[in-house]
């Protein structure tokens, strides 16, 4: 997979820089972009239409990487930022997977809510609410 992440990775730096089309694209294209293909990725799923559903999976990709290279391009944050944010989120939110703890889905829903309301709580409290 590791390989094929990089291949995608590549053609995406080499369309962005030498497709006319996707070089003019923006984050604010690329988002509305990203939205229509989630609700095509969303009627694949209700249709249980799975070779489609990978192709809508595969553009939802291609549309999020393409936000996170223009982002990187604009010097907002970088992919590594994107990968590593999503791993601390996931490992707080859902810290029993770390800690070799069993939990019934009741209790996992109730830990990822009450770490998310404090974050929440957390972040208010950042911007002087």
């Amino acid at each position: 997979m590791k390989k094929e992440f990089e291949e995608l990775v590549e053609i995406l730096h080499i369309c962005r820089s030498n497709c006319p089309w996707t070089s003019r694209q923006t984050i604010e294209s690329y988002a509305k972009e990203a939205f229509s293909e989630a609700e095509e990725m969303v009627k694949a799923v209700e249709k249980k239409d799975h070779e489609n559903l990978k192709e809508e999976l595969g553009d939802m990709l291609w549309d999020t990487l393409m936000i996170a290279h223009i982002a990187e391009q604009q010097g907002l944050f970088t992919a590594k930022e994107i990968m590593q944010s999503i791993v601390e989120k996931i490992k707080r939110r859902k810290p029993y997977l770390f800690e070799g703890r069993k939990v019934t889905i009741e209790e996992a829903g109730r830990i990822w809510e009450e770490v998310k309301a404090k974050e929440k709580l957390s972040a208010g409290k950042r911007n002087g609410c």
